[in-house]
Order: structure tokens, then C-alpha cells, then sequence
């Protein structure tokens, strides 16, 4: 392969996992080459557990007893 056209071509072939891989090769390549940082999503940004969720004692209806006590 000697042109962008042929890695494009053969880069869209692979599959997703490598091509996240060559991406992120490609990113190293460019910030080691002093390039500004390549843009990058929220959805790569792997999903963390906080814990479940608490349930406060008495009612449910927080909103509600805060709304009641506007004065």
C-alpha cells in the first residue's frame, strides 16, 4: 500500500476492534509528532459503577415536602 486511497480501502475492511486499535496508534503517532490532542468522545470513556441506589427512610416524595415548605 502506498496511498491514503489503499489504507482507507483497507483500513474500512478491518474490524472494529483493530480498527479502534489502528485509530488509537495513529493518535499516539500524532502527539508524538508534537500535533494537538485528537478529539475524542464521551463514549470512549469506559463505564464505571458507583454502587446501586439508596432508598431514603419515610416517603418517597422529597419534591414534594420541598415544595411544601416554600415560604
Amino acid at each position: 500500500m502506498t496511498t491514503l486511497a489503499e489504507i482507507e480501502a483497507a483500513a474500512s475492511m478491518l474490524p472494529q476492534d483493530q480498527k479502534r486499535k489502528l485509530f488509537e496508534w495513529l493518535a499516539q503517532q500524532m502527539r508524538a509528532k508534537g500535533s494537538p490532542a485528537v478529539p475524542h468522545s464521551v463514549l470512549d470513556i469506559p463505564p464505571v459503577s458507583v454502587g446501586g441506589i439508596i432508598r431514603l427512610p419515610g416517603e418517597d416524595d422529597i419534591l414534594g415536602e420541598m415544595l411544601e415548605d416554600r415560604r
